[in-house]
């Protein structure tokens, strides 16, 4: 005898499938929510700004400064640079020389351009507040002498005030929000796959 398809037997289907995405919806959450707390880790990042610029004469500065706005990426590059990284190394103190190689140091620095401006911003990303504070500030100095061994034609180079332990900022990743809205989300679609081959099986059956 077939088994007859009512009303009921519907609604008790589809709650059924309801229940069933819903918990491994939430499984799904809290497994990613977990996940990011887990390997969630905080990092800091200090910052400390420099200038290069020439001297500009009057009849010629606008041309003069052009000049030098086209060349802040080429210095932002050599800022970037092993030589740099190596040269601030040697200026920490000891206990920060045995714990980062200049090649790490390098990998730690990030330079962005300012638009419309001769201002490089730099700045540096470590497990503790004050390593990337040192680091920062070695950096920048270090950028003040090295950079005119690389290139003669490199102008005047400016530093600005030097970074602060209490001015770098905490960033913590990754995110378990967001972590928990992707694993929710992946659940939600198992659930709907699971609920609907079950349903799918069951039927054949």
């Amino acid at each position: 005898m077939s088994n007859k398809i009512t009303l009921n037997n519907i609604s008790k289907v589809v709650w059924k499938n309801l229940i069933v995405i819903l918990v491994i919806t939430i499984i799904g959450g809290l497994a990613g929510g977990f996940y990011a707390e887990h390997k969630k880790h905080t990092s800091y990042v200090a910052d400390r700004s420099l200038m290069i610029s020439h001297g500009y004469n009057d009849s010629t500065a606008n041309e003069q400064v052009q000049a030098d706005l086209s060349l802040t990426k080429t210095y932002k590059g050599m800022l970037d640079s092993i030589d740099v990284a190596n040269a601030a190394r040697k200026t920490l103190p000891k206990k920060l020389q045995k714990k980062y190689s200049a090649s790490e140091i390098q990998s730690m620095i990030r330079v962005k351009t300012v638009d419309q401006s001769l201002v490089l911003d730099v700045s540096v990303r470590a497990d503790r507040a004050k390593d990337a504070t040192k680091i920062v500030n070695a950096v920048v100095d270090a950028a003040q002498t090295e950079l005119p061994k690389m290139s003669p034609s490199v102008g005047t180079v400016s530093t600005f005030a030097k970074a602060k332990t209490s001015d770098a900022t905490s960033q913590t990743s990754p995110s378990a929000k967001k972590y928990a809205l992707l694993g929710a989300a992946v659940g939600l679609l198992v659930g709907m796959v699971l609920a609907f081959s079950i349903t799918t099986w069951k039927n054949l059956i």
